[in-house]
């Protein structure tokens, strides 16, 4: 498997926990805009998306204040 890369913003924290990334900030849209793009770094081509469910998705976005 070949690393990806994905630029991240200076004040936008990413953090690594077992399976799970974390990505905090105090910008709502920069750390959106970080999250979707380690999203589409890693999408799968040339399978199935319904059948190959391995990859990376957003499974909890912040809530409004």
């Amino acid at each position: 498997k070949a690393p990806r890369t994905v630029p991240i913003p200076k004040n936008v924290k990413v953090e690594v926990q077992g399976d799970m990334i974390v990505v905090s900030g105090p910008d709502k849209e920069l750390t959106g805009n970080v999250a979707a793009h380690i999203e589409n770094a890693t999408r799968i081509t040339a399978r199935d998306r319904r059948v190959f469910e391995d990859g990376i998705f957003i499974v909890e976005k912040p809530s409004k204040v």
